[in-house]
């Protein structure tokens, strides 16, 4: 049935033939099919909910699985042809099925527009489909409407802090969705417009189908399909798949001859490997944030605590005491002779174990360091405030009191080390990328599994005046603000004034800030062996 003055072509000419790797993540898109057997999908019962009301989840019928995926990531090096495998799914899945709605998105409309929205109108055009006659575009609206009913719709995706719920969604529904540059997004859109795939899905699709592509990034994403936070593969849950692409995935070889040979003068080796390999172990220089001298390529090392880490010297851990995103800590070695500094692991106490308190992570580090035999002494600093009172702690009762008490043993011999008071953070922020760039001779090395360190000193902004940016987030879950970068840096910070102490002065004494003194040289002077 025509739908307005729109009318079916007689002639549609479907031209697309898929490399290997896109044919791969296009039968995983593909309406009622199971991709490990191709048979077809039903709805069996799993149980009850809450409310007594039966649970269904898909299963094959011929071979009775039921990881079927619905959330679908394609994602790997620049070029690979995901956006345009994208586009052709949601057109033909339009062509196939009448009143269907397609979701596009991206983080903002903008780049929607200029983007992928061009891309499916492209595809429409390479198959011979007329704007006018058979579909129309509301710019208006932010839709592509077939002459059978069915609708591309556009979406921003950008998450917007008076509707941390994304409540903007409403009630509406959709059949499908392909959401592009995924890594712009955040985790809670993703699941909220997931939630949303039911228009039309029992009797077209079977299951809820979305799917994401990206360049490799180092935010969530990675976290949930790619990367877990040693840097060891993800084993994808139920329902989910990840497909690795490279520029050789793209069937136009033309295409694929003269992007490489673009994608080869790139000078940057990080950059390279990350758009034209697709390698996710990777960090982009951000000249904009706090930190802006951090450099991935020079400063994160692949499996570091196993090369460096030496069980009679030293441990440094240093604490920043804010229970969200989670509590932080870093275990840190100092090579004084030839003035190296690493940061061996970042360990943190997380909500979901209840972990974030510190009787809770002290007592976990304790335990640790005694099980690893770890017999060169411990060192406790971090932030100067925890020696105050807390709402966290017992009256009369600090952090440092808490953490002495529970760590104390003839082992481990801790001994508290901090600094009078919070240095200021222009001039800290300042020395921390002086180090950064080799200031007084000494370098930084960060294993590479520090995921939440790299974070913070990829993404922690500064103010206009030097400071740094502490925007809060809302947690989805509990409704709770939290500065979501900035704890682990923080820590790091303090041991870099705190433990180069005649560096950090040295540093002071070129500006106007006044010194912080120490009494020690190197501060580790205090074990006894």
């Amino acid at each position: 049935m025509a739908y307005g003055q729109l009318k079916a072509p007689t002639n549609i000419r479907i031209d697309f033939r898929p490399s290997p790797r896109q044919y791969e993540l296009w039968k995983l898109l593909q309406p009622d099919y199971c991709p490990h057997c191709g048979g077809h999908i039903i709805q069996v019962q799993s149980g009850y909910d809450q409310q007594g009301n039966p649970k269904y989840v898909p299963q094959c019928e011929n071979c009775g699985t039921q990881d079927l995926p619905q959330l679908i990531l394609g994602g790997g090096a620049a070029g690979g042809g995901k956006s345009y495998l994208g586009s052709c799914w949601l057109v033909s899945s339009c062509i196939r099925f009448a009143d269907i709605r397609a979701v596009v998105a991206r983080k903002t409309l903008k780049s929607l527009k200029e983007s992928t929205f061009n891309t499916i109108k492209k595809v429409c055009k390479e198959w011979g489909l007329v704007e006018g006659e058979h579909y129309k575009i509301n710019n208006l609206e932010g839709t592509l409407t077939f002459w059978n009913g069915s609708v591309i719709i556009m979406k921003e995706m950008a998450d917007n802090p008076s509707d941390p719920q994304f409540e903007r969604f409403g009630s509406s529904e959709y059949t499908i969705a392909f959401v592009d540059e995924v890594s712009e997004i955040s985790e809670k859109a993703i699941e909220v417009l997931f939630s949303r795939l039911r228009w039309r899905t029992a009797e077209t699709f079977k299951t809820a189908r979305m799917l994401m592509t990206t360049n490799p990034c180092i935010n969530w994403v990675r976290s949930r399909f790619v990367q877990d936070d040693d840097g060891n593969p993800v084993k994808c849950r139920i329902g989910e798949a990840y497909l690795p692409f490279s520029v050789w995935d793209n069937p136009d070889r033309q295409f694929v001859q003269s992007y490489v040979a673009a994608l080869n003068k790139i000078s940057d080796p990080i950059t390279k490997s990350r758009l034209l390999y697709g390698n996710w172990d990777f960090v982009d220089t951000n000249e904009a944030a706090a930190y802006w001298n951090f450099d991935g390529a020079k400063h994160l090392v692949t499996n570091l605590r196993e090369k460096v880490y030496n069980p009679l010297k030293p441990i440094i851990s240093s604490w920043d005491f804010n229970v969200q995103p989670y509590m932080s800590t870093l275990s840190i070695q100092i090579d004084y002779e030839h003035k190296k500094v690493y940061v061996l692991e970042e360990i943190l106490g997380k909500p979901e174990e209840k972990e974030n308190n510190t009787p809770k992570l002290s007592k976990k580090i304790a335990n640790k360091y005694l099980t690893e035999k770890h017999l060169g002494g411990l060192f406790i600093t971090g932030d100067p405030a925890g020696l105050s009172r807390s709402t966290q702690t017992e009256e009369g009762v600090n952090n440092y009191t808490i953490i002495m008490s529970n760590m104390d043993n003839p082992i481990l011999r801790v001994q508290k080390k901090l600094l009078t008071k919070q240095p200021a953070q222009v001039t800290r922020l300042e020395y921390v990328n002086s180090l950064l760039n080799g200031y007084d001779g000494w370098e930084l090395q960060i294993d590479m599994r520090c995921r939440r360190l790299t974070e913070d000193l990829v993404y922690q902004k500064k103010n206009a005046d030097g400071t740094k940016s502490k925007a809060k987030v809302t947690d989805p879950k509990s409704g709770v603000k939290y500065e979501k970068y900035g704890h682990l840096s923080d820590c790091l910070d303090y041991v870099l004034c705190l433990f180069l102490n005649n560096t950090w002065a040295k540093f002071q004494k070129k500006g106007d800030a006044s010194v912080i003194e120490t009494t020690t040289t190197p501060i580790y002077g205090g074990f006894s062996f």
